[in-house]
């Protein structure tokens, strides 16, 4: 943590004439700075992983054999459970004529297509849609 009365105290010794002492404390307060700055981003990053665990937690869920993911009321996935379960990876299943197949692991899902709704259609195999803005 940083020691704000060395501020006064390099301000003194400058005021005083004494340079050398004046720049080394400086060059310790600056290194001092360095290192908070970096163990702040340090931290930003443990809380930005954290915040990630939470948001899965509460939007990732089991159905039909496959892990989804709701992101603003939209329901993302399926999403390979093997992999999901082996390495926490979320990899989005590739509908290949009847059968859901993983491009990562390539496990591939027969049954379960047949016992999912028709209203759950995959994302993956559509297509995009290209949406033209406004001029």
């Amino acid at each position: 943590m940083l020691d704000y009365r060395r501020f006064k105290q390099i301000n003194d010794l400058f005021a005083s004439g004494k340079l050398e002492q004046a720049r080394h404390l400086l060059m310790e307060m600056q290194s001092r700075c360095i290192a908070l700055r970096d163990e702040m981003n340090m931290l930003k990053v443990r809380l930005q992983t954290f915040e990630d665990i939470l948001y899965l937690s509460q939007n990732l869920y089991e159905e039909y054999g496959f892990y989804w993911l709701r992101t603003a009321g939209v329901k993302q996935g399926p999403f390979c459970a093997h992999c999901y379960e082996s390495e926490g990876a979320l990899i989005r299943l590739e509908k290949q004529h009847k059968v859901l197949l993983c491009p990562y692991c390539s496990t591939s899902y027969k049954s379960v297509v047949h016992a999912m709704p028709e209203s759950v259609e995959p994302l993956a195999g559509r297509q995009a849609r290209i949406l033209p803005f406004a001029k």
